[in-house]
């Protein structure tokens, strides 16, 4: 399918924010537009040095695919200054087409999945609490060992569970295996899905419409965010 995009956008001010007091991570996700426009907003949301959220760009697509998401990383690779993603994290919901694209221009980055997003596939295939309460000691372990004997507690339980998660990569989602310097642990999407959240009602309306409201609460919540630092 051929790339078909509507537009990019990324203000000065979000980035320069983002290059000058920010973790070095960003959560990447996609959602749909829920008005008589049909398509996908592409969205780039990162953490604050207190670890709130921070948004930092957005696209509108037709399609949430590999070429898009190419498009739009090559813009964002370029406004925040990543070069090949040394010393940098990603974190996603690892769709197809992003997981391509990531490593296509980002070889050197850090992708890590969305642990909420494991989680929830794992309780389908797997009920009982047990399950769920494994995963997290192994996803949120800091050490190698730690996760080693999460992982063994999880396999005697059920060995097929511990071969699903075994081959999801967990060097992709326990801290056991983080970098170092990233300067955050998160192991969920968290922020990407907040901020769809609160945007939920502007996707709902005509695209011109949605970004004008996505403009003006970027441009009310910079001015709030500076006024409480100056208070």
């Amino acid at each position: 399918m051929g790339r078909t995009t509507l537009v990019y956008v990324c203000f000065n001010a979000l980035k320069k924010g983002w290059k000058e007091g920010c973790r070095k991570i960003i959560g990447l996700d996609g959602c749909f537009l829920k008005g008589i426009c049909k398509g996908e907003l592409l969205c780039v949301v990162g953490r604050d040095a207190n670890n709130g959220i921070y948004p930092i760009a957005w696209a509108v697509v037709c399609v949430e695919n590999k070429e898009n998401w190419r498009w739009f990383l090559d813009l964002l690779i370029d406004d925040l200054g990543l070069n090949l993603g040394y010393g940098y994290s990603v974190i996603s919901d690892q769709h197809k087409g992003l997981i391509e694209a990531v490593k296509e221009l980002l070889p050197y980055v850090e992708h890590s999945q969305c642990a909420k997003h494991i989680s929830q596939k794992l309780r389908k295939r797997y009920s009982g609490a047990q399950y769920e309460s494994i995963f997290w000691k192994a996803c949120k372990a800091t050490k190698e060992v730690d996760f080693k004997v999460a992982m063994k507690e999880l396999e005697l339980l059920d060995p097929s569970a511990h071969q699903y998660l075994m081959d999801k990569d967990p060097k992709t989602w326990s801290r056991a295996y983080f970098q170092p310097g990233r300067c955050c642990d998160a192991v969920e999407n968290g922020m990407s899905e907040s901020f769809n959240v609160v945007i939920v009602d502007a996707r709902k309306k005509p695209i011109i419409t949605m970004l004008e409201e996505l403009r003006m609460y970027m441009m009310e919540r910079v001015f709030k965010k500076k006024c409480k630092g100056l208070g």
